[in-house]
């Protein structure tokens, strides 16, 4: 960092958003690909994580989680950096998002912290304001039509990951097949009212559980009865201090579909009582 081209930057930008501060939280810690211009490998959603971010051969940079205050504060730390069309390097750079809630709606502040060539603060800037301003903007603001909903609880995260995948204790009785390992396949069927049956596409111990709905048939709809099929069931499992945020989200389950009213008061049933009753006392349906 002697390089005499070099200089300190320190930008900021700020965006409020009409959305809890818990979503805002959520998406920039767990949705990084979904709103970050470059290639994102890795993971970012724990103190201490670390991913990157690429731009084909000629653009890299390492980043790791230092600050991780659950709805309050991410910082992440460049660890290694390299530009190869001109051997910049921004190492040691810190990218901190701040949050205060403002009623229902969230302010989100952004701080680049760190070094950039003397001729490059308009550059910086720009991309910033982009991907703060727009992509960022447009995402968390558009998300969310999904149904979801998240619990907090006391136990940690690998407790969480190991009760999630116990189906029967805490969705259905009516349960048939297997449901802990990658491509295990599973039936819930209520004769006369419902049937689905789920295959785990993606499974990370301790962090996400991912199903997918290959077969359904609801039968009390009068449109169409298959509104589940190709659907996924999403849990994402978050540390924060000496609690675990679980998230849950249907996707596919939108305010569209002619089961969305039903199939929601269903979910919150499920995930708010039963789920959260199963995780902290081991209470089972």
């Amino acid at each position: 960092m002697t390089n005499k081209n070099y200089s300190s930057a320190n930008y900021t930008v700020a965006i409020e958003l009409a959305k809890p501060v818990a979503d805002v939280f959520y998406h920039i810690v767990n949705d990084v690909s979904k709103y970050w211009p470059e290639e994102f490998e890795g993971e970012s959603t724990r103190l201490n994580d670390e991913f990157v971010f690429s731009s084909g051969d000629s653009h890299y940079s390492k980043n790791k989680v230092i600050e991780l205050v659950p709805d309050k504060k991410v910082v992440w730390l460049v660890t290694e950096s390299i530009r190869k069309t001109d051997n910049f390097d921004w190492t040691g750079t810190k990218m901190i998002f701040e949050l205060t809630p403002k009623d229902d709606s969230t302010l989100l502040t952004f701080t680049y912290d760190g070094v950039i060539l003397e001729n490059e603060y308009d550059r910086l800037v720009m991309i910033c304001n982009m991907v703060i301003k727009d992509l960022l903007y447009n995402f968390i603001t558009n998300a969310n039509k999904n149904y979801t909903i998240s619990i907090e609880v006391k136990q940690p995260a690998d407790v969480v990951f190991d009760r999630i995948n116990e189906v029967s204790k805490w969705w259905s009785k009516d349960f048939t097949g297997s449901s802990a390992e990658l491509n295990d396949e599973f039936v819930i069927c209520h004769p006369g009212a419902h049937y689905s049956k789920q295959k785990l596409v993606e499974v990370i111990p301790g962090r996400k559980v991912v199903w997918l709905v290959t077969d359904s048939n609801l039968d009390w709809l009068t449109n169409d009865q298959h509104e589940w099929t190709n659907t996924k069931m999403i849990f994402e499992i978050t540390a924060a201090g000496d609690k675990t945020i679980l998230h849950f989200t249907h996707e596919g389950l939108v305010p569209e579909k002619e089961c969305y009213s039903r199939c929601t008061q269903g979910w919150d049933m499920v995930i708010k009582d039963r789920l959260f009753n199963f995780i902290t006392s081991g209470k089972t349906i």
